[in-house]
């Protein structure tokens, strides 16, 4: 997906929130940026620069500068501008089902701002960091390459690319540990890949390119020197990385991983199995969406700069980083900072079973209504002994009762095909309903917006505590957990059936995700 620049400014609501940044970023995504940012604050911006209206998400990185004779001028983007790629998928075309959407409120950070030489995070077990300048030999490099004396900007110029890590721990973004809670994956395909401590969730990985336009300084170095600077004074590029808030309307992204080939047949983003006719806005509504800048600074658009916007002097290393102290000078003032202070993610996936604290009981319903239903009965800490909620669902035919978590095989299901239901609306109770109106013995419910109905449960083990995933179309229900089914039935036991042998899904990868 290309995406043009939102707006060129000294914010961070990650790391800096309600301040102003140490530095100048390159921002992309919905309109409602902000120095302080939480989910509901996303969901009010009036535009978005990405093809998809749905997602008003947010990326930034720093800015790159052209450096010469002690003066500084910013590159801008180039025609080819931010590229974000979901992947998702895995061999054959075929999504990797343990995949689910990032939850409402979710924000990670890729890469580190004080690195200055190699490191390993940067290589292929980590951000996988390249830089390319696309002119000649085409050098690259995972610092800024050399090589070269221009880069031709037909073929898009100097460009970073830099993925995000997908396996989750559960825990919330904390600024002080930015990358503490994710860790990228050991291998491909389904939460087998991600390291131990980080296996609460498995999330699509975002590959991102960050396209700059060289033209008006080509012939003005030599092929051995390196002209470029990053904007928190990193002469070497090592010191790269973006930052990602989400904004993805709950339960649009989950529809896609489950059937978007986009990446791999170009399958167009508007198709059934995408995202629907009328979800992709036209390249000069995107190019439209920008706003005004908070900090009012020259950021090097207009003319050489004698210093880096804020207080960035240069740092080569190869030692990491360090504060710099600039004697209360050379900032910029922040102008009235929007929003309140972030707040924590409003998970769909929880935490562990035994902290979920929400209303039990019977829920009283009918097995045609799909509105959510009424919610009745007595308050408890931990509901029904299987650890699950609702503890129990009154349908047409009777209560239905938790019988537990079990495996889902995946591959076949253990609930069999009779019936599938995935969306955004998605509850146990409501899966009951469905499941009894189709008079299936065991309703099931799977990473927070999947409904499965069947007469058997095969290939499957009981797994207490791993469905810990909030429902996506009730926040106060349990929808199972990666790969595990949250299963009820009328007297709240499963009858676990054997078959022959069957592999779960091949982990081997495939560029199969959302691509433009």
């Amino acid at each position: 997906m290309d995406s043009p620049t939102l707006v060129i400014d000294s914010l961070d609501p990650l790391i800096n929130p309600g301040g102003q940044s140490a530095h100048v970023h390159s921002v992309s995504g919905g309109s409602a940026f902000a120095a302080s940012m939480d989910f509901g604050l996303t969901q009010t911006s009036k535009c978005t620069t990405f093809p998809l209206i749905d997602d008003k998400s947010n990326y930034w990185m720093p800015a790159v500068y052209f450096h010469k004779n002690g003066k500084f001028t910013r590159l801008r983007e180039s025609v080819f501008k931010h590229k974000i790629y979901y992947k998702y998928g895995k061999s054959g075309n075929i999504p990797d089902l343990e995949i689910i959407e990032f939850p409402p409120g979710f924000r990670m950070m890729s890469g580190d701002s004080n690195l200055r030489s190699y490191d390993e995070s940067l290589g292929s077990g980590g951000s996988q960091l390249n830089w390319m300048c696309h002119g000649g030999s085409n050098p690259k490099a995972t610092g800024f390459p050399k090589g070269s004396t221009n880069c031709n900007a037909y073929l898009g110029g100097l460009a970073a690319s830099m993925r995000f890590p997908s396996c989750w721990n559960g825990q919330d973004f904390n600024k002080d540990a930015p990358l503490a809670h994710m860790a990228f994956p050991t291998t491909t395909g389904g939460m087998a890949g991600c390291p131990e401590g980080f296996k609460k969730a498995r999330f699509p990985e975002i590959f991102v390119e960050y396209w700059l336009d060289t033209k008006p300084f080509d012939g003005q170095y030599g092929a051995d020197e390196v002209p470029w600077v990053l904007a928190n004074g990193d002469p070497t590029g090592f010191s790269f990385h973006m930052d990602f808030l989400n904004g993805w309307k709950p339960g649009v992204l989950a529809r896609a991983i489950r059937g978007c080939d986009n990446g791999n047949r170009y399958t167009s983003l508007e198709s059934p199995q995408c995202f629907g006719p009328g979800s992709v806005q036209s390249g000069p509504a995107r190019e439209a969406c920008t706003i005004a800048p908070v900090v009012q600074q020259d950021i090097g658009d207009n003319g050489p700069l004698n210093a880096l916007p804020g207080c960035n002097p240069i740092q080569a290393g190869p030692g990491r980083a360090t504060k710099a102290n600039c004697d209360g000078g050379g900032r910029a003032d922040l102008l009235s900072p929007a929003s309140s202070v972030a707040a924590p993610v409003a998970s769909s996936v929880s935490g562990s079973s035994a902290s979920i604290v929400t209303t039990a009981g019977s829920i009283q319903s009918s097995s045609t209504s799909s509105p959510k239903p009424t919610v009745t009965g007595s308050t408890s800490t931990g509901g029904s002994p299987s650890g699950l909620q609702p503890a129990s669902v009154n349908s047409t035919s009777g209560v239905w009762k938790a019988a537990g978590c079990f495996l889902d095989a995946i591959n076949p299901r253990s609930l069999g095909k009779q019936s599938e239901w995935w969306g955004s609306e998605i509850s146990s109770s409501n899966c009951v309903e469905r499941c009894d109106s189709l008079g299936a013995k065991y309703a099931g419910t799977e990473n927070g917006g999947q409904c499965f109905c069947g007469n058997q449960v095969i290939n499957s083990a009981n797994r207490p505590g791993k469905c810990t995933i909030r429902c996506n179309g009730d926040a106060e229900e349990i929808c199972g957990g990666s790969g595990h089914l949250s299963i009820y039935s009328l007297d709240g036991s499963v009858s676990l059936q054997k078959r022959a042998a069957h592999h779960r899904h091949n982990r081997h990868s495939q560029n199969y995700g959302l691509a433009s």
